[in-house]
C-alpha cells in the first residue's frame, strides 16, 4: 500500500489510540503524524526485516512513543500543581445535534469511536503498560500475541495484565455511563438547581462519596486536592456562586460525547469547562477543567 493511501487508512485508527493512550489532541495528532515520517524514511522494520504489516507496524510505532511520553510525562506529573486531568474532545451542543456540521476534521475522527471523559481519567490511574495492554484489548480487540510484540512483553504476561486490570476496573466505584437521553436531562438538572440557588435540589443530586477533581495546572486558581463527600462539593460549589455572583454565562457543549458545560464571567479571565460523571442518577464524579493551556486547542464559535 503506497504510504499516502495508508495515512488516509489508518490515520482516525493511529489517533484514537493515540488519544487513548495520551489524554492529549495535540500530542495525538503530532505523534501519529511523526510515526508516518519515520516509516515513509525506512524501509525496513526495527529489527531490519521487510514491513509486512503496515497497519501493525504503525500500532507498534505509535504505542510505543507513547509509552516513551507517558514514562517522562509520570516525573512531570511529579511537580504538577493539583489534580491532572486529560484533554477532552469538546463540540459546540448546536453542532453536535446536526451531525457534522462546523466539527473540525480531526475531533470527527475522535468523536466517531469516542471514550468518555470518566473513563479517560480511570485510564490515566494505571501505568503506562498497563493502559496499552487495556486498550489495545478492550478498545481495538487485538490479540495477545499482536499486544505482546506491541509492548515487548510476553503473551502470558499481557494476558495476566489485562485480566488484572479487568477485575480491577469492575471494583471500581466509579461511575457508569448512563444513557445519552438520561445524562442530558441529569445535567440540565444539575444546572437548574444550581442557577436558582436550589441547594437542597443540588445536594440531591450528588452522591454522598461524590468526587471534584480541579485542573488549573498552577496557572489559574483551583482546588489543589480533590474534594470529597457531598457535604464539602455542595459548599465548594456554594463558594464559586457567591464570589462570582452566580455561574456566569452557561453554554451547552459535548465533552467526549456526553452533555457538560462551558463557563465563562467577566469576573474571571479564563473559562472552567465542567463535566459530569453519573453513577445511581447522582454525581459520582466532577471534573473542572481551567487550565488556559488545556482549552487552548478548543474552538467552541
Amino acid at each position: 500500500m503506497e504510504l499516502d493511501a495508508a495515512y488516509r487508512t489508518y490515520k482516525p485508527l493511529l489517533l484514537s489510540l493515540a488519544y487513548r493512550m495520551l489524554g492529549s489532541v495535540a500530542q495525538a495528532e503530532d505523534l501519529v503524524q511523526d510515526a508516518f515520517v519515520t516509516v515513509q524514511q525506512q524501509d525496513t522494520d526495527q529489527r531490519g526485516g521487510p514491513i509486512l504489516n503496515l497497519k501493525a507496524y504503525l500500532c507498534k510505532i505509535v504505542t510505543n512513543r507513547c509509552l516513551d511520553h507517558l514514562k517522562s510525562a509520570r516525573r512531570k506529573r511529579e511537580v504538577y500543581v493539583g489534580p491532572w486531568l486529560p484533554e477532552p474532545l469538546v463540540e459546540n451542543y448546536a453542532a453536535a445535534q446536526n451531525a457534522a456540521a462546523g466539527r473540525d476534521p480531526l475531533q470527527t475522527v475522535l468523536l466517531e469511536d469516542t471514550i468518555s471523559y470518566a473513563f479517560l481519567v480511570l485510564l490515566d490511574r494505571l501505568t503506562p503498560i498497563e493502559r496499552a495492554v487495556f486498550i489495545l484489548r478492550e478498545a481495538f480487540e487485538y490479540d495477545y500475541r499482536d499486544i505482546a510484540d506491541f509492548v515487548d512483553r510476553t503473551e502470558i504476561g499481557c494476558r495476566k495484565i489485562y485480566s488484572r486490570l479487568k477485575r480491577k476496573i469492575q471494583e471500581e466505584p466509579a461511575a457508569e455511563p448512563a444513557s445519552s437521553e438520561r445524562c442530558e436531562q441529569l445535567v440540565l438538572r444539575f444546572l437548574h438547581a444550581t442557577a436558582s440557588g436550589d441547594m437542597k435540589g443540588l445536594l440531591a443530586l450528588l452522591a454522598e462519596d461524590i468526587v471534584l477533581y480541579s485542573d488549573g495546572g498552577g496557572k489559574v486558581m483551583a482546588a489543589v486536592r480533590p474534594i470529597t463527600s457531598s457535604a464539602r462539593v455542595l459548599a465548594f460549589i456554594q463558594g464559586l456562586i457567591s464570589k462570582g455572583g452566580g455561574l456566569g454565562e452557561v453554554r451547552l457543549v459535548k465533552i467526549n460525547g456526553q452533555l457538560g458545560f462551558w463557563l465563562t464571567s467577566p469576573l474571571e479571565p479564563y473559562p472552567t469547562l465542567v463535566s459530569l460523571a453519573f453513577k445511581d442518577d447522582r454525581v459520582q464524579e466532577m471534573y473542572l477543567l481551567r487550565n488556559p493551556d488545556k482549552l487552548r486547542h478548543l474552538n467552541l464559535e
